[in-house]
């Protein structure tokens, strides 16, 4: 009975677990390699989101500096046309027009 174990069972069985080990090991690869790409996915978009922030924070600063233009120009005693705030307002919204459109124009982003 011993001989029958060893020499028909157990290699059987051996042969059992390989397979079985060489499956896993296929499928321990291919997940190694989806969190490899899942890994590098995050890693651009994690960039991604801080060129977004820092164009953000540049907008938030650029409104609350119009903000306090606007502020001041309620303050100023002229009348509007003449108001030398709402002057400079408008030349740097004409600038930073003038600047998108050349941008624009090149092909370039934007200022």
């Amino acid at each position: 009975m011993d001989t029958w174990i060893i020499y028909v069972i157990a290699p059987i069985a051996v042969a059992l677990v390989s397979w079985i080990l060489g499956k896993n090991s296929r499928r321990i690869d291919e997940t190694a390699k989806i969190v490899t790409l899942l890994q590098d996915e995050i890693g651009r978009l994690t960039r991604k989101v801080e060129k977004l922030e820092t164009k953000l924070e540049a907008k938030d600063d650029a409104l609350e500096q119009k903000s306090r233009i606007i502020q001041e120009a309620f303050r100023c005693r002229t009348p509007s046309p003449d108001c030398p705030v709402l002057i400079r307002l408008a030349e740097s919204n004409r600038r930073h027009f003038d600047s998108d459109a050349a941008a624009e124009a090149t092909g370039g982003p934007p200022a």
